[in-house]
């Protein structure tokens, strides 16, 4: 039988109900453009599964739209949450969103205490202590989470915090006021079980046109770097009668892409009738296919109905070549096979993405090296991503860290910054090398050059409105010289933020410039934000010490994104960036030694036509100007913010 779909977007709770919202926020973004990729299926298994066991009958469940998780900074986030007067917020919990939403609950635990607050996701485990004793949270689910969190409502609905005390009466509930690990969570019988958000209304393809697709839970793999493994003994599978039923909404719904997340695809006993079903669902290749497998299994039939099927790229999760390597991670190749199925792959047309990982116990630089040696030498790939080790918490790396001799950042992403085989220092050489051998850059995230379409953009000063805006205030110019200097209301900017300064003297206004910057730090820690420089009047007041203060002040707090880019190889923290704008005829007359000191600091964009034959890695020129020299190399994105370290 059909349910009712969720509410979306109404502020108010149904009278007799309780709500209950849930809220799955993105992957930071760098640029000035709303978070992608950001799909709550999470949250969406949650509340089917919750109306499957009836309990919408007591709580009103709502997911936090997209428009709001992906765009809006810290505080516009928190006001949007408080508007609709939770009485439960449970967040799914990944390393790069994990610290913004302890944030988040801890603000609403501060404007609300009524409010209870519970944890899910692949950053809930048992050794991840730091999580688990956060004041803010009152539940965490470890494991599979739809038939805990489903427990939970009830549990709470029928008044649970009276009714025990001592340990967790729910298999696989986390609780702060008796805080014993909880038995064990045995897993559903099927997916079927939570098929499917999109099918029940829930879900939409969304602006991207995309549909998460889960068909397998389980891996038989058990690679130590992965906690995926450790949470399911056995694997199951979603019907063939769903899969299909999937692929027809799909049709229907005008999804463009369909990214599965099946732990290694090829896994699958009946792999090639899998990709049967997936071809005869998309006879006229209306929507894509996107997956991960392992090459070793893949042999000239299986890439053709990969093929058929509409599988555009494939990843492949090579990792390393070295076998001392994939031993002490667990995780063997067979590197005939391996070339057998990437050859095949590529034949097919299909393009593949391969994966290595840089910092694994064992490792060299040397035995890295070779390993992307034998790669570049194969060329049996479309595009190479080198990733640093991130020591997961309940990962066998995790519990075994000291043994292996592995110090890692003690808050997500979670890299590894020593090895006894590997310092830092070799780590930051060995990916600078990685790119240059590539002609790459990971992760990019230089001065926004590139013309975007028009979004808010605040003047200051200026009257506030008493009126919330439709979207978020993305920039803002700020002229130092007038008074009084001020900013958008906090709830107002965007997570992704640029600050525009001008001033007659920057070096006289730095004191007042790096205010704001630290205003903007502490409003939203959490966003990104980029500190513009309108010099193009007096450059030369662009001092040394001006740009230390706002550095400063960009770094009054460090968030997961300051030290996920706190290991690019420029070693400076990308997500918080100086930029600084100069008319290029000023060039000459600044000289050499302004442009390098003013290039430890901050990228310097020139303006208008460049007369030039080269650029240094921190120069840039806005899309409209063309240097003289043709065929001259597109310089790397800048030096921003230097890092005080990861």
């Amino acid at each position: 039988m059909g349910k009712r779909p969720l509410p979306r977007g109404s502020a108010k709770p149904l009278m007799g109900h309780r709500r209950v919202l849930l809220v799955q926020l993105p992957i930071p973004p760098v640029e000035q453009a709303p978070a992608e990729g950001n799909v709550p299926l999470a949250a969406g298994y949650l509340a089917l599964y919750a109306q499957r066991q009836q309990l919408d009958k007591a709580c009103q469940l709502e997911i936090l739209p997209g428009p709001w998780v992906n765009q809006w900074g810290d505080q516009g986030l928190l006001r949007a949450v408080l508007e609709r007067r939770p009485w439960l917020v449970g967040f799914s919990c990944y390393l790069w969103n994990i610290e913004r939403s302890l944030w988040l609950a801890q603000a609403l635990k501060q404007a609300d205490p009524q409010v209870q607050v519970v944890l899910g996701g692949p950053e809930i485990t048992a050794d991840n202590l730091w999580v688990l004793e956060h004041p803010a949270v009152d539940y965490a689910v470890i494991g599979e989470g739809e038939q805990t969190f489903a427990d939970l409502l009830k549990w709470l609905c029928e008044g649970g915090p009276g009714k025990a005390s001592g340990g967790s009466p729910i298999p696989g509930l986390w609780r702060q006021s008796a805080p014993t690990l909880p038995p064990r969570r045995s897993v559903l019988g099927s997916l079927d079980e939570v098929s499917s958000p999109y099918l029940a209304g829930i879900l939409d393809p969304g602006p991207e046109r995309l549909m998460m697709l889960e068909t397998v839970r389980g891996c038989r793999f058990r690679c130590k770097f992965c906690y995926y493994p450790k949470a399911y003994d056995r694997l199951y599978y979603l019907s063939a009668e769903k899969i299909r039923a999937h692929l027809d909404y799909a049709v229907r719904h005008g999804v463009e892409e369909i990214v599965l997340l099946d732990p290694t695809l090829n896994q699958r006993p009946d792999f090639e009738s899998f990709l049967r079903l997936l071809a005869e669902g998309n006879p006229d290749r209306r929507f894509r296919f996107f997956g991960e497998l392992r090459a070793e299994g893949i042999r000239d039939s299986t890439a053709e109905w990969l093929r058929r099927a509409h599988f555009t790229e494939v990843e492949v999760g090579l990792q390393s070549l070295d076998p001392e390597v994939g031993s002490l991670m667990g995780r063997h190749t067979n590197r005939r096979a391996l070339e057998e199925g990437l050859r095949a792959l590529l034949g097919a047309g299909i393009a593949v993405r391969l994966d290595l990982i840089l910092g694994l116990p064992g490792q060299t630089a040397d035995s890295f090296r070779r390993t992307l040696d034998q790669v570049l030498q194969a060329k049996l790939f479309s595009t190479v991503q080198v990733f640093y080790l991130s020591v997961l918490p309940g990962t066998e790396f995790r519990q075994n860290a000291h043994r292996l001799g592995l110090r890692y950042q003690p808050r997500p992403p979670y890299y590894v910054l020593h090895t006894p085989s590997m310092s830092l220092d070799e780590m930051y050489d060995v990916m600078a090398e990685a790119q240059e051998a590539l002609g790459v850059e990971f992760d990019p995230a230089g001065p926004s050059l590139e013309p975007r379409a028009p979004r808010p953009r605040a003047v200051l000063p200026h009257a506030s409105s008493p009126h919330r805006p439709e979207s978020p205030v993305w920039s803002a110019t700020v002229a130092l010289d007038g008074s009084p200097a001020g900013l958008p209301p906090a709830a107002d900017r965007a997570a992704a933020f640029s600050l525009h300064l001008r001033a007659t003297d920057f070096d006289a206004r730095r004191h007042e410039a790096a205010g704001l910057v630290r205003q903007l730090v502490a409003d939203n820690p959490h966003g990104t934000l980029e500190v513009v420089l309108e010099a193009a009047h007096n450059p030369r007041s662009v001092t040394p010490r001006a740009l230390a203060a706002l550095q400063a002040a960009c770094f009054s707090f460090t968030n997961y994104s300051d030290r996920f880019y706190s290991l690019h190889p420029n070693r400076v923290l990308l997500s918080k960036r100086l930029v600084v704008e100069v008319r290029a005829d000023q060039r000459p007359l600044l000289g050499q030694a302004w442009i390098d000191q003013t290039g430890q600091y901050a990228a310097i964009v020139w303006e208008d036509s460049l007369p030039v034959d080269s650029l240094a890695p921190y120069e840039h020129v806005k899309p409209t100007a063309t240097p003289v020299t043709a065929g001259q190399q597109k310089p790397a994105p800048g030096q921003q913010c230097s890092a005080p370290g990861p």
